[in-house]
């Protein structure tokens, strides 16, 4: 059996495919899969009644081809996959901006190379899952979630550089604090346009000013834009400073200013970047001045919260923020604890 985990992000949002830095943690949630060799590619989940057969691999339009993607990759550098059985299991929430479609390819690349002894790296790996998600899937993602759902260490953040590919992890020391992931009940559709249309925004900014990569502007470069180009660009850099101080406060045991800098990047998600929901803001609205920090997570237009707090201020407070959304939206809101994990890896035992 082999198993690879959801990850979240503590900070660094829509910074990963812009060159940027980012600092997710694998997190206690997983996707299973169980592969056996078989004569036609079959992909079954004990989430789903549907079972996918296929004699030749192709497109499905269904959560198989997160694993087609993979053997298509696969085959590119090392030769025809022959047929397996694909049997997976999941307690990831799906469309929560959880990165179950990550979970998904890294355990997938990282059972075949298992299977196959293709001897192939972690990064490799993530950078297989990475490219299955851009070239076959069709979502122009970054490298971040991959590499968090595959080189993550229990413990610890991973401190990513999307534009060298050069990651540190950082140790995560949250004392008497703990990380909630509020879902809710609101599902994106990735693959869809709205973020794709925030990916060429930031390409026509650069273009504007003049530079290949937002590693190489400054806030000076700022002046030659207006209007979306101005507040995505804008967004990028205040985020990528977040980053370096969120990892700086985290070193130094201060974690309530990490959570004040959750707060102001849920306002620049929400303003600047404008990828938040009416959903979303009530959750973080509610959240204010009784927690320590709170922030959309994921590509956005619904999916979950991030809430750093200590465990009895949340606990006090959970209910009625249920009641009032539930109220507000009728959808019950679903939340959960989580720790830090390992990456993807081998385990005894079933799916």
């Amino acid at each position: 059996m082999y198993r690879a985990p959801g990850r979240i992000n503590i900070i660094g949002e829509h910074t990963d495919y812009n060159d940027g830095f980012v600092l997710p943690f694998a997190i206690d949630k997983y996707i299973t899969l169980h592969i056996e060799k078989s004569k036609k590619f079959i992909f079954k989940s004990k989430n789903s009644t549907q079972e996918i057969q296929l004699d030749k691999l192709e497109k499905t339009n269904t959560w198989a081809d997160y694993i087609v993607g993979v053997i298509f990759e696969i085959e590119k550098n090392h030769g025809k996959v022959s047929p397996f059985k694909f049997f997976i299991n999941s307690n990831l929430p799906i469309g929560a901006g959880l990165s179950s479609s990550a979970a998904l390819e890294v355990v997938s690349a990282y059972a075949i190379n298992d299977q196959l002894n293709l001897n192939l790296s972690l990064e490799v790996i993530a950078l297989i899952g990475w490219k299955a998600e851009n070239n076959f899937v069709g979502l122009n993602c970054g490298i971040m979630d991959q590499y968090a759902v595959a080189m993550s260490k229990k413990n610890h953040a991973l401190f990513i550089d999307t534009y060298t590919k050069s990651y540190e992890l950082i140790p995560l020391n949250l004392k008497d604090y703990s990380f909630y992931i509020i879902n809710s009940g609101i599902k994106h559709e990735l693959g869809n346009s709205e973020y794709n249309i925030r990916r060429n925004q930031c390409k026509e900014a650069l273009k504007i000013i003049g530079k290949k990569t937002f590693r190489e502007i400054s806030y000076k470069d700022l002046s030659k834009l207006e209007g979306v180009y101005f507040k995505r660009a804008k967004h990028i850099l205040d985020e990528n400073k977040r980053v370096l101080n969120v990892i700086k406060s985290l070193k130094n045991n201060d974690i309530e200013t990490v959570g004040n800098l959750l707060f102001e990047s849920h306002e620049s998600l929400k303003n600047l970047y404008e990828v938040s929901c009416e959903e979303i803001d009530f959750i973080v609205e509610f959240l204010k001045n009784k927690v320590t920090g709170a922030r959309i997570v994921g590509g956005g237009f619904g999916g979950s919260v991030l809430v750093l707090s200590k465990e009895n201020v949340f606990e006090n407070i959970i209910d009625i923020l249920k009641y009032e959304y539930e109220k507000k939206f009728h959808i019950n809101l679903e939340y959960f604890k989580v720790e830090s994990t390992n990456g993807v890896e081998k385990k005894e035992g079933t799916v």
